[in-house]
């Protein structure tokens, strides 16, 4: 039975090896292994080999496939070049060699170590050699860490493969350009979810268009498979690959790096790293979407709520609509039970707290819809029609109201800050009193959980109002944005979700000057993207309308750039 049994030659290359030089490679390891037998008496000889797998992952195919037969003990010997082919992780290759081979009756050799287990004093220096070949791999992973952070620093593209969307500018360079088939792909993509579509629906979309899924796409374009390839379903595309489009800022121009890691040089589980430790270099490449469209597109999906079965179509207003006096959304009312002319929108905070806390602010969906479209109209056809004054007017308000709002904040954070100051004083205080025992230990427990939740409160605040506050002094009225998006848009028929999103940041809705009137007076701001809110003047003996929109006039607008 001895006789039958193998004597296997095993190599193995990882990515790290192959860079030290061609004495490591797979042939050559071969070539070593195959004349050692042949000297030493070795016959009925197998070579099997993991090539490109690192020595700390025991997860490699013939590796499996070497312990499945020592399990079946069709094994004899199994020999190695040296110790770090069998692999570099210490405890791992020790209870091989101490443990596991000596209970299956495995014969094993390392050539070079002078190992042979067969020679009790050979295994002797083996835990130093394992401990050093495994501070090897720790050492390789941290200089490959160090290497790949250096690249992604300089904006470099760390993946093998052109993200979807691009293909490479030449087979030797990791530059990048669009691939004008699956680019219009990409487009699409944001397009429809900017429309309002969410990612599963925009799967459903392209999976009945038949558009080959991105892995199916590069299959068929390089012949080269990957993870997650299915060649018997080309079209079926899901919402996970929908939404890594979607939150892909490569599509920008930009080059996303260290995005994952691995938890150790052990481990090689990938996990997302979160945002603030990722590297992002800005305009490495040719964009695809601008960065209104993605503004857009990011805005859309953080509103977006399942449209129920009954809804012929997705709120367009959804995350967009306000009360003007609580703040909160406004909610859209859809039935099966009432016609659509009377789908109407009433204030969140109304419909779960009722009248005591705030009032409906009602406004019907087709209203709402037709102010909207009026002021649109209005406000394109002048931007265009006086473009000079039109920019003068628009920067020379927003001036004004970033400087309001800029202080209004300032004010707020400094407040919150001196509060932050003042806790952390009265805790430092509360703790000396309660060792010295001036207050009672119930006392502290009390107390200082309501300075640590206040704390906690600010510390959460302050971050997002600093945020805010950068934003502001960042941005600027962009006249040219919008008016450049009014040329394009020379003739609005109808509104539609992209262009509600394109052109409007938010919706205020107000209460009518009446309750329960139809006729009374109802205002509705609205905040255009780029150039804000347009005023609505009010002349002496003017009368009110039924819904009193930003701009209701041509000698409104008029008036406003004399």
């Amino acid at each position: 039975m001895a006789s039958q049994k193998y004597n296997l030659l095993y190599g193995r290359l990882s990515q790290e090896d192959e860079r030290q030089g061609e004495s490591n490679s797979i042939h050559n390891q071969k070539i070593f292994l195959e004349k050692y037998a042949e000297d030493n008496g070795f016959d009925n000889t197998i070579f099997l080999a993991d090539d490109g797998y690192s020595g700390t992952n025991f997860e490699r195919p013939s590796w499996k496939k070497i312990i499945a037969m020592i399990e079946r003990d069709e094994v004899s010997t199994l020999i190695v070049k040296d110790l770090s082919r069998l692999g570099r992780e210490y405890l791992q290759v020790g209870q091989y060699t101490e443990l596991y081979f000596p209970e299956k009756g495995v014969r094993f050799i390392a050539v070079n170590d002078g190992v042979d287990s067969l020679v009790e004093s050979s295994n002797d220096f083996n835990p130093i050699r394992n401990w050093a070949n495994e501070l090897h791999a720790k050492d390789t992973s941290k200089k490959v860490r160090s290497v790949k952070r250096m690249q992604a620093e300089r904006g470099e593209r760390l993946g093998g493969k052109a993200p979807y969307g691009y293909k490479k500018k030449a087979a030797d360079t990791k530059d990048i350009v669009p691939d004008e088939e699956a680019a219009a792909v990409v487009k699409r993509i944001f397009d429809l979810c900017a429309s309002g579509k969410g990612p599963s629906q925009i799967a459903r979309i392209l999976t009945a268009e038949q558009v080959l899924t991105p892995a199916n796409y590069y299959y068929r374009k390089t012949g080269a498979s990957h993870v997650g390839l299915d060649t018997t379903r080309p079209y079926a595309w899901c919402g996970s690959s929908v939404t890594g489009i979607l939150d892909n800022k490569v599509y920008l121009g930009h080059m996303p790096g260290l995005r994952t890691t691995s938890l150790s040089y052990k481990n090689k589980k990938l996990i997302r790293k979160p945002e603030s430790e990722q590297l992002l270099v800005e305009n490495t490449h040719e964009a695809l979407i601008t960065q209104g469209q993605w503004d857009i597109v990011q805005d859309v999906r953080m509103h977006k709520k399942r449209t129920p079965k009954h809804m012929d179509a997705p709120n367009m207003f959804s995350g967009l609509a306000f009360c003007a006096d609580c703040g909160k959304p406004m909610v859209l009312y859809r039935a099966s039970t009432i016609k659509e002319s009377q789908y109407c929108f009433k204030c969140y905070t109304y419909g779960k707290r009722g009248k005591a806390e705030c009032s409906p602010h009602h406004i019907r969906e087709q209203d709402l819809m037709q102010v909207v479209l009026d002021d649109l109209r209005r406000i394109t056809h002048f931007a265009r029609l006086k473009e000079r004054q039109f920019a003068a007017y628009i920067n020379q308000k927003n001036t004004l109201e970033l400087r309001r709002e800029m202080n209004s904040l300032q004010q707020e954070l400094d407040t919150m800050r001196r509060r932050s100051g003042e806790l952390s004083a009265l805790f430092k205080r509360l703790y000396e009193d309660n060792v010295l025992g001036r207050v009672t230990n119930e006392q502290f427990r009390m107390l200082s959980a309501d300075y640590n939740a206040e704390q906690k409160t600010l510390e959460g605040s302050i971050p997002e109002k600093e945020a805010r506050l950068e934003k502001l002094k960042a941005s600027a009225a962009n006249v040219d944005a919008f008016i450049e998006k009014a040329k394009r848009y020379t003739t609005i028929d109808e509104l539609t979700p992209e262009l509600v999103r394109l052109f409007i940041q938010r919706i205020e809705i107000g209460e009518r000057s009446v309750k329960y009137s139809h006729s009374a007076m109802q205002s509705i701001k609205i905040v255009y993207r780029d150039i804000g809110a347009m005023d609505s003047p009010m002349q002496p003996g003017e009368q009110e309308p039924h819904i009193a929109p930003a701009i209701r006039s041509e000698e409104d607008i008029i008036r406003l750039l004399a």
